[in-house]
């Protein structure tokens, strides 16, 4: 077959033992096997195509023969390729439940087709095969942690890969640590601060600072420090899984005290230099008074240095 009119507008025309046909006039024959197939065709300027679904089974799995044949009046033209038939689905991850409380033991489990390759992630390496599994005693580092298997599988020379992925949900009860919650604040008095206490736990427990029981520390917004939040606030983070408690205890430095604390410093370096003055002047008229009365008494002073033997 081929094409005989040049112009892309007009109909293009195919010359077959003298006659001339239409590409449109063309039929098309398509089988997988033995499965005669329903194709939609697509007519272009010059050339057509045909594309059709089919459906398999399991047994039909392996290599298949696909033909394409095309005829144009008394003439036929057909092609065949091999086609290979696989069922790969993707991996299951199990968790022996996906919410568990803290320290329950949980095993991970990974499986896929019998001839595929799987590698669970995030655990340690196991041999190659279709099955991995990982056992874990549940912490709350572990929770929102995901475990994926990626399986491969060699189909007709290629690799062929497909992931599946779970997440670990680890109830526990409320944290309140140094870290995300100093125990102690000391802030000048007037400056803008903000108070930070993080809660930790799963479910994210309620958490209130108060002092005396009534005034609240306003967690996470900005303040103007003043000598009203000064003082110890006992701070409770509460969920249905527990209650923990801590201190926390705010210090405010007045303007006044920094005035006060220069003059004191000031003083103290005075008086101590004053001392050392003292204290040097009553050593060297203690030794004047000495050497006097020796002076006097005809005691002869003993040399400074002592003389160099012969």
């Amino acid at each position: 077959m081929a094409p005989s009119g040049p112009q892309p507008a007009l109909p293009t025309l195919v010359v077959l033992l003298g006659a001339l046909f239409l590409v449109s006039e063309a039929q098309v024959y398509l089988a997988l096997g033995d499965q005669k197939l329903n194709p939609t065709i697509t007519y272009g300027d010059n050339s057509l195509s045909a594309k059709a679904s089919v459906k398999v089974t399991a047994e039909e799995e392996g290599t298949q023969q696909l033909l394409c044949a095309v005829m144009l009046g008394t003439q036929t033209q057909e092609t065949r390729q091999t086609v290979t038939i696989y069922s790969f689905p993707a991996p299951n991850v199990n968790l022996t439940k996906p919410e568990v409380s803290e320290g329950t033991e949980v095993i991970v489990e990974c499986e896929a087709h019998p001839r595929a390759k799987v590698m669970l992630n995030g655990v340690p390496a196991q041999p190659p095969g279709p099955r991995a599994q990982f056992v874990l005693k549940a912490t709350p580092e572990d929770n929102g942690r995901s475990f994926s298997c990626s399986a491969t599988l060699e189909v007709a020379g290629q690799l062929v890969h497909k992931n599946q992925t779970r997440e670990l949900r680890v109830l526990y009860g409320p944290r309140l640590d140094e870290k995300d919650c100093p125990g102690n604040w000391t802030w000048p008095e007037n400056s803008q601060q903000t108070p930070m206490c993080q809660a930790w736990g799963n479910p994210l427990p309620q958490l209130k600072c108060l002092k005396d029981g009534t005034f609240p520390l306003p967690i996470g917004q900005s303040v103007t420090v003043t000598r009203d939040l000064e003082g110890t606030y006992l701070c409770q983070a509460r969920s249905t899984r527990g209650e923990v408690t801590r201190e926390v205890t705010v210090n405010v430095l007045s303007p006044r005290y920094e005035v006060v604390i220069i003059p004191v410093v000031a003083a103290a370096v005075i008086l101590g230099t004053a001392g050392v003055a003292t204290y040097l002047y009553n050593r060297q008229r203690k030794i004047r008074k000495y050497r006097l009365q020796q002076a006097q008494n005809g005691t002869p002073m003993k040399p400074n240095t002592q003389a160099t033997p012969p």
